[in-house]
């Protein structure tokens, strides 16, 4: 149903590969091209932490890897990754 998408396309931070939605009704121009080029890729990939629970792939993970291209050991990284996972168990 494309009027779904378009509300929440309105809303920004959301785009969909739904071809028949109004691409009129993305909140900006970066969303609308961002919109476009997800309909119109042949392939679309997520990363392993896309599988991860939140606290996990959108907290521990995301900030270890951030915490590890600023120089944070990778052991130190795993290490925090690992508690915050065990805690979650």
């Amino acid at each position: 149903m494309p009027l779904a998408h378009e509300i929440w396309m309105a809303q920004g931070g959301f785009v969909t590969p739904l071809k028949s939605v109004n691409k009129d009704a993305y909140a900006s121009d970066a969303l609308k091209k961002q919109g476009e080029i997800l309909a119109n890729a042949s392939t679309f990939r997520f990363d392993g932490s896309d599988l991860m629970p939140g606290k996990i792939g959108a907290g521990a993970f995301w900030t270890g890897m951030i915490d590890l291209v600023g120089g944070k050991s990778a052991q130190d990284v795993a290490t925090d990754i690992q508690k915050s996972w065990d805690a979650i168990k």
